[in-house]
């Protein structure tokens, strides 16, 4: 199980509001926002494909400018 952790750039006066919509995102959780407009969050997905089609999805919010991977591992689930 792929687990990372990402920073997203988005427009600091819409940072509450993508916060809120990620809130709501399966297997994402946020851990933090900032003032200047980054989101720090976790994205635990089944496989790595889910995990780029959910980072793809995140991008095509309106108002985030890019989404970096700041920590990535696999975890395994079966120990």
């Amino acid at each position: 199980m792929p687990v990372s952790g990402i920073v997203l750039n988005c427009v600091a006066a819409r940072v509450n509001d993508i916060a809120l919509r990620l809130a709501e995102v399966r297997c994402l959780e946020v851990h933090g926002v900032l003032p200047d407009g980054r989101i720090v969050a976790v994205i635990e997905a089944d496989t790595v494909d889910d995990e780029v089609a959910l980072v793809s999805e995140i991008q095509e919010i309106e108002d985030v400018i890019s989404v970096q991977v700041a920590y990535h591992n696999f975890e395994d689930v079966n120990a």
